[in-house]
């Protein structure tokens, strides 16, 4: 088992703390290039998420009609194209 995922949030700034223009365009910058990396971010998890359920549904589905060679098959594809045994300390799956 994998232990905690920690997730890196952008940096915020205190608007109370700007007393000039220049500084306040600055930082409007800054968080428009991290709104643009994250909604990017998202738009990538997204696509992987919507894959990965497209894979699922068609697994449960030939297990739901007792077609398990179609099982046994697409869980074949997915471990040929997706999954890479790796040598980590821990030991584990990538």
């Amino acid at each position: 088992m994998s232990g905690p995922t920690i997730t890196m949030c952008p940096t915020l700034d205190n608007p109370e703390s700007f007393d000039n223009v220049d500084d306040l365009r600055k930082e409007l910058h800054r968080a428009n290039e991290n709104v643009l990396q994250l909604t990017d971010q998202l738009h990538e998890e997204r696509y992987v998420v919507m894959r990965v359920s497209e894979s699922l549904s068609r697994v449960v589905w030939a297990h739901m009609q007792g077609k398990h060679d179609d099982v046994k098959t697409l869980l074949d594809h997915l471990v040929a194209a997706h999954v890479k045994v790796v040598q980590v300390p821990q030991g584990g799956l990538h």
